[in-house]
């Protein structure tokens, strides 16, 4: 029987920022949840992703110099390949969904 989450629940277990709690699985993509503050280095994944911005204001650097801000409730997708880096200035909770097998790092 599916099991129902409290983003709020999770969200009090990240002990840090730029750390994360899988919310859910939808075939071989995961729902994590992330607290940002501060920058993430610059990476690149084999798949896209998607940011769905909960609270706070988070930013994402691309290495080409652009910049795309993300208010409560917007999202982006970074495709595949794309040198980029998330951040936040002030505390933010943001929904990430990849494949399960890109956070291995």
């Amino acid at each position: 029987m599916p099991q129902k989450q409290s983003i709020a629940a999770i969200a009090v277990t990240l002990p840090r920022p730029f750390t994360h709690a899988i919310v859910g699985q939808v075939d071989d993509y995961c729902v994590y949840l992330s607290r940002f503050l501060g920058t993430y280095k610059y990476h690149t994944h084999d798949r896209d992703e998607m940011y769905l911005v909960l609270e706070g204001e988070v930013f994402i650097d691309f290495e080409d110099g652009r910049r795309v801000q993300l208010c409560p409730q917007e999202s982006l997708v970074v495709g595949a390949g794309e040198v980029h880096r998330s951040g936040a200035e002030r505390e933010s909770l943001v929904l990430m969904f990849k494949a399960c097998d890109l956070f291995a790092e």
